[in-house]
């Protein structure tokens, strides 16, 4: 390979490598998690208590490709974000759902709910009704963050990426 291909991929890896934003996608990745888990728990709690597990692989997905667009990421501190976020994403949507059932239950708003019980008490919730079949959605939802979040790259980006990474 010539100097001056090479000298083209690594202004094309430090193109790319500058691109990144990583406090826009952490903030991004944070909505995206809150949003998701918030239709996912009016979804559950709309239906009776009918749970739509499956749901929670979409809190994941939702949240991997909100990072991916904000913030253009190719490192893996994107990726490890983006698991972590989609494991809350799924514990609080079940909580969500829990307080909506509680407040319809009990004829009141779901803020006097999360205002008035004590939050062990409400960790408890979130954990009562879980099922293999949820925790198998759960990981499903990490691996849609973690695939997702990760920015798409042409083969010549992934040369030239691969290529400034060996010479550093």
């Amino acid at each position: 390979m010539e100097q001056e291909e090479k000298q083209r991929n690594y202004d094309l890896a430090e193109e790319l490598l500058s691109e990144q934003n990583f406090i826009v996608a952490v903030i991004a990745g944070a909505v995206a998690m809150i949003l998701a888990a918030g239709i996912y728990s009016v979804m559950t709690s709309a239906s009776g208590g009918f749970s739509y597990s499956f749901m929670a692989a979409a809190i994941g997905i939702a949240i991997g490709f909100t990072m991916q667009y904000f913030g253009r990421g190719i490192a893996m501190k994107f990726a490890v974000v983006a698991s972590i976020y989609a494991i809350l994403g799924c514990i609080l949507g079940n909580l969500f759902a829990a307080v909506l059932y509680v407040a319809r239950a009990n004829q009141i708003s779901p803020f006097d709910v999360l205002l008035n019980v004590p939050a062990s008490e409400m960790s408890g919730w979130v954990f009562a009704d879980l099922q293999f079949a949820d925790l198998i959605f759960w990981i499903a939802a990490v691996g849609g963050a973690v695939y997702f979040v990760k920015r798409r790259l042409s083969r010549e980006e992934g040369v030239a990426l691969h290529m400034y990474e060996m010479r550093a």
